[in-house]
C-alpha cells in the first residue's frame, strides 16, 4: 500500500535518530579539539537539540511541496465520504480482478 504522507510523529522520531548520530560525531569532533569532556557533552547536546527542531521544520516543509512526487493515478478520483474498509476489499478485488494487483 502506498503511503501517503508522513505523521508528525515520525518525523519527530526521524529528526531524533538522525541527530542522536550526529551529536554523537559533534561530541567526539569538539573533543578531539579541545580534550574537555564538558565542553564537548554541552556542545553536542545544543547541536543536536538546534538541529532537532530545524530538521523538523524542513521536513514539514518538504512534505507541503508537490514538485518530485509521483501521483497516483486514483488519487485524482474525488470522493464524497471516506472509504470504508468494505470498500477498499472491494476496490482491491475489483484491482485483482482486472489484473492491476496481485
Amino acid at each position: 500500500m502506498k503511503n501517503l504522507g508522513e505523521t508528525h510523529k515520525r518525523s519527530i522520531l526521524k529528526a531524533t535518530s538522525w541527530r542522536a548520530f550526529g551529536m554523537v560525531a559533534t561530541t567526539i569532533i569538539v573533543f578531539i579539539f579541545t580534550r574537555k569532556i564538558a565542553l564537548s557533552i554541552g556542545v553536542g547536546l545544543a547541536e543536536a537539540a538546534v538541529k532537532i527542531i530545524l530538521f523538523y521544520l524542513h521536513e514539514r516543509i518538504w512534505e507541503k511541496v508537490s514538485w518530485g512526487r509521483v501521483k497516483h493515478p486514483l488519487s485524482e478520483i474525488p470522493l464524497k465520504t471516506k472509504l470504508t474498509q468494505q470498500d477498499l476489499t472491494t476496490i482491491r478485488n475489483k484491482l485483482k480482478e482486472l489484473g492491476y494487483a496481485d
